[in-house]
């Protein structure tokens, strides 16, 4: 199981399990060498204070603390950073060889210059978080409450709890919800849900729970109207649409 670092989850420190570990070691990952340095760091200021009572080690200590939290922030950001330039270029790479093809490929003989894409640049991150009501740990699965009714009476519809993304995120608010509703547990997240047992347990008794047909307030009847007696594609017939139709909404079904 990895490791997190002392920003991420600061009582990892005084864990019974790593409270010895003071030295970093070379079979350790990067978050646990950092972890023991400071570990030593916070020891060796504490001991500095008692035997001289000067109040310079406790500052020198934060300090240290500090530059550790900075090159540990930065080596995140540098390692972020390649992989975001790494997938980059790849797709760069994949543009230019798609417009090589087309070029190629082009039945007219019109050549088909790089301005002639665009690149869109809204992600499905962008449209959850814009488009949808947010996924809060008050109100995991985003469903109206008496309270909209009068007080956010134009609130935007749940995000679908069938994408991966927003399931990962009603699970996240679902532990967090946990922690607000029983604040005596110093971590939830260690003391119930800390194993994978404890998870699969979580994941049962979310199968009860879930996103209603309609999350606004008011209900969008123009569309409802429009599914019941518009000539929309139906997976009954046999042309194209019907094809497509049979298999746009398979994505709901994988097993999250």
């Amino acid at each position: 199981m990895t490791t997190p670092f002392w920003s991420n989850e600061p009582t990892i420190l005084f864990n019974t399990d790593s409270i010895l570990q003071v030295w970093p070691q070379p079979t350790m990952s990067f978050e646990s060498k950092l972890n023991a340095i400071s570990r030593l760091v916070i020891l060796l200021s504490i001991l500095g204070f008692v035997f001289t009572v000067k109040h310079h080690f406790v500052i020198i200590g934060l300090i240290t603390l500090a530059i550790i939290f900075s090159f540990y922030k930065y080596r995140k950001q540098t390692i972020v950073k390649n992989l975001t330039e790494g997938f980059l270029n790849q797709d760069k790479n994949d543009n230019q060889d798609s417009i090589q093809n087309k070029k190629k490929n082009n039945k007219h003989g019109k050549k088909i210059t790089p301005s002639s894409f665009t690149t869109n640049p809204i992600t499905l991150e962008t449209v959850l978080r814009t488009e949808f009501h947010p996924t809060t740990k008050q109100n995991p699965f985003g469903n109206v409450l008496l309270t909209d009714i009068m007080d956010d009476p134009d609130r935007k519809a749940a995000a679908p709890s069938f994408n991966p993304d927003v399931s990962e995120d009603i699970t996240t608010a679902v532990k967090k919800q946990t922690q607000m509703l029983y604040p005596s547990i110093d971590s939830t997240n260690k003391q119930l849900y800390g194993d994978l047992k404890d998870n699969y347990d979580l994941d049962k008794s979310m199968m009860r729970f879930y996103s209603t047909a309609n999350t606004r307030v008011d209900s969008d009847q123009g569309a409802f109207a429009n599914w019941l007696y518009s000539e929309m594609p139906s997976g009954k017939s046999s042309g194209p649409d019907g094809a497509f139709a049979r298999v746009q909404d398979n994505y709901r079904y994988i097993l999250i």
